[in-house]
């Protein structure tokens, strides 16, 4: 199911629960969402759901939605922190298997290109 940030978050206000929306997987001693990569809104990637406190099992409550919303990445997310890199932006995307993209690419990702 592609869905953008405003439809999960309309999604959420409605009661369903995160693990109806997106078939999370393991990432790096943790779980999170790591759809396909495109350069569009559609969310394709979650980070750490114990560390960002992000309930999939159960209703989201009303004033947590934003918080939650707000920390799912689409293309267009990763793609701005690459400053329109395309390349770079899938690059980074491939990366991430926990965190989120803004710390991969500070702390990591950039360190990495440079070895």
């Amino acid at each position: 199911m592609a869905v953008n940030r405003e439809q999960v978050k309309q999604e959420l206000l409605k009661g369903r629960v995160l693990e109806e929306l997106f078939e999370f997987q393991p990432g790096q001693g943790c779980d999170i969402y790591k759809g396909e990569f495109s350069l569009s809104d559609e969310i394709i990637y979650i980070p750490d759901l114990d560390l960002n406190e992000i309930p999939i099992h159960e209703a989201v409550e009303k004033e947590e939605v934003d918080w939650v919303v707000n920390a799912m990445y689409s293309g267009l997310d990763f793609l701005e922190q690459c400053g329109g890199k395309e390349e770079l932006a899938k690059e980074l995307f491939w990366y991430c298997d926990w965190q989120h993209p803004s710390s991969a690419w500070y702390a990591d990702f950039l360190w990495d290109m440079e070895e």
